[in-house]
């Protein structure tokens, strides 16, 4: 069996690095398998199907060339190239619009404003800021491009003055952004990540605030460590989320990361967002898990043909 797994030609951020693939082509390489590891972006002249699956590891210069990427997913759809993720996933998971989609079939969710070029930013700016305060204790916001990775194009702000100048930008530029209360509860407890493979709870880690007060949001998964503070009700939480996710996507994934925070009053989880073009998976922290990913890669072959546009 031949398997690519796929990087990028570089990445956005001097600390971004990719250590789950090296890790996974080891785990592939034990159990038969032929790899490649090659740039989504500086890959003329390769015959993606050559390859039994063709898996998406850390394509994530695709945030500064949308575009492009999109037209090499279609590329390799059209092809009919065994994705992993499937095609419907990967381009569903490259805007956040899906989580006002998923929060309409029953998840918990912090609450999401799409914000489209052209529309009233001055009144979208001053509710949001009060939907802030009035529901999480503090009047302050995310706001960032619905299509992006880690913080980038991220800012944290209080001021409407300085919200509506952020979203004025993206106006400008043309860019469907979105907002999310900034829950303080990031501060002290860190965004939790849940890894799921084949629909199962793999493992969890917790990592840092990025946009903290005071600190420089350019770090990629600050602190990340194994665990996280579980409380009753966790798996509850984790599973309706992930059975409203599975609504509004036409196939079942091979893996997402569910990313959570806790709410400041009822300490319940709320999602942030969902990983599914190409979760980190942190397999430096969990080895074992990198070995059932690689079952699950495997296991793709045996699977029905991709959904076809």
């Amino acid at each position: 069996m031949n398997i690519a797994l796929v990087t990028s030609s570089a990445f956005p951020g001097k600390d971004w690095s990719d250590r789950d693939t090296p890790l996974l082509r080891a785990a592939l390489e034990e159990q038969g398998c032929a790899t490649q590891v090659l740039s989504w972006d500086e890959s003329p002249g390769i015959d993606w199907t050559a390859f039994d699956v063709v898996a998406v590891q850390s394509p994530w210069n695709m945030w500064l060339k949308l575009a492009e990427f999109r037209e090499w997913v279609e590329s390799l759809h059209r092809q009919g190239v065994r994705l992993a993720n499937q095609y419907p996933i990967i381009v569903g998971g490259m805007s956040k619009e899906y989580l006002p989609q998923v929060e309409q079939h029953g998840a918990k969710t912090i609450p999401t404003t799409v914000v489209r070029p052209g529309e009233g930013i001055g009144a979208i700016a001053a509710e949001t800021l009060a939907r802030a305060g009035r529901d999480f204790g503090e009047q302050a916001v995310v706001v960032k491009p619905i299509s992006s990775g880690g913080t980038l194009g991220a800012a944290r702000v209080t001021e409407e003055r300085e919200l509506v100048a952020k979203l004025a930008a993206f106006d400008q530029a043309g860019v469907t952004a979105c907002v999310q209360p900034y829950v303080s509860t990031i501060d002290s407890l860190g965004e939790n990540g849940i890894i799921m493979i084949e629909g199962e709870f793999s493992h969890a880690i917790t990592k840092d605030a990025i946009l903290a007060p005071g600190r420089a949001g350019t770090q990629f998964h600050p602190n990340a460590r194994a665990g996280y503070a579980e409380h009753g009700e966790d798996l509850a939480d984790i599973h309706a989320t992930y059975d409203a996710y599975l609504k509004t996507v036409p196939v079942h994934p091979v893996s997402v990361r569910l990313d959570f925070l806790r709410h400041p009053v009822t300490g319940r989880l709320l999602l942030l967002e969902i990983e599914s073009v190409a979760p980190v998976k942190f397999f430096h922290l969990y080895p074992a898990a990198a070995a059932r990913y690689a079952r699950s890669l495997i296991a793709v072959t045996a699977r029905s043909p991709l959904v076809r546009r």
